[in-house]
């Protein structure tokens, strides 16, 4: 088995003691960069060595189909089409092509929420459709019953957070689509309302340094801290009253998952994959894009209402175990895997 990725700033140790051969291809984010080529050369000739493809990000899965023959039995798993919704229409229509190509060399398409579902049979025939709940989340590692009082305190001092003040976190990559711009924006509206809460952004990335930039600049220090990459996520999210995600583009996103696995009430944008993870009213509550104003107006309804709060906490668990546990998603893979012969009775 081998897994070929770019490694660049990627800490693969775990896979490696699996017994796993790692390759690295510089596979690029941008579909139109001269470095394809070079990885297109490079998982041609790796890819000569296994029968079965895997697939998974759109410029990687793209450029290692191109590259795969007749013999190959490929698999492609959509965490989020790079068209859509709020996309550009000429970005929109340069992925749109690409997946139809794609398509061509593709056995099996595994969509992970409903509105790519709906998307898929335009891009291949309905028979190597097939859709999957996300990822899983290991409901025994994300799990708020681990964690005390005690032991939230603790992790709460640990991180020089007010133990008084309500928690919000945001997990994300720092980078324009995750739009960590807004939750700053929001930040400065619900202080002036209140200011028994610390926002927690959590993740790195290209904008880090603007972010943290702007609160500084706008005084905001004492309500928004950036954590940069943490390891310790669950830990994290176990003193959060509330989560946060407002991205413009999703697909799934683990992130939402996590925290309804650990009872986090959840604030996302109403933009696909959210919306098959979020009720509006139900377990949280999804609001427009770039929408400043409704994500303050929503985190303040939250801070002043524990009951609420508890009960969109409730049904996210709930949810999350029903649907979107690591269990019922390998179920599903398994089927999938027999479906094409991969695994024999």
């Amino acid at each position: 088995m081998g897994v070929a990725t770019n490694i660049q700033n990627s800490n693969l140790e775990s896979i490696k003691e699996l017994g796993v051969t790692i390759y690295h291809v510089p596979f690029s984010r941008n579909l139109i960069d001269q470095g394809n080529i070079t990885s297109y050369r490079i998982i041609k000739k790796i890819i000569k060595n296994y029968h079965i493809l895997h697939l998974h990000t759109p410029i990687s899965s793209f450029i290692t189909r191109m590259a795969s023959s007749r013999a190959h039995k490929v698999i492609y798993t959509v965490h989020g089409f790079h068209f859509n919704e709020n996309g550009r229409w000429l970005t929109n229509l340069l992925f749109l092509t690409s997946e139809k190509i794609g398509g061509l060399k593709t056995t099996k398409l595994i969509l992970t929420n409903h509105d790519d579902l709906k998307i898929a049979e335009k891009i291949v025939s309905k028979e190597k459709i097939n859709y999957v709940n996300g990822i899983g989340v290991n409901t025994v590692i994300y799990n708020s019953d681990h964690y005390s009082e005690e032991d939230k305190q603790a992790i709460k001092l640990e991180l020089g957070l007010d133990l008084n003040k309500k928690i919000l976190t945001h997990i994300a990559e720092f980078n324009d689509n995750k739009r960590q711009l807004d939750i700053v924006n929001a930040c400065e509206r619900i202080k002036e309302r209140t200011q028994n809460f610390i926002i927690l952004l959590v993740g790195n990335g290209e904008n880090f340094d603007s972010i943290q930039k702007m609160i500084n600049e706008r005084e905001l220090d004492g309500y928004i801290k950036c954590l940069g990459f943490r390891s310790d996520i669950p830990r994290i999210v176990s003193i959060a009253d509330m989560g946060l995600l407002v991205s413009i583009r999703e697909g799934l996103p683990r992130s939402i998952m996590e925290m309804m696995a650990m009872k986090v009430p959840v604030i996302a944008t109403n933009i696909r994959g959210n919306r098959d993870l979020i009720v509006n009213g139900e377990n949280g509550y999804l609001v427009p894009i770039k929408d400043e104003v409704q994500i303050a107006e929503k985190c303040l309804t939250l801070l002043t209402n524990e009951s609420l709060c508890k009960q969109f906490g409730e049904v996210g668990k709930e949810k999350i175990e029903s649907l979107f546990s690591l269990n019922k998603v390998l179920d599903q893979m398994e089927m999938i895997y027999r479906d094409i012969g991969l695994i024999q009775e």
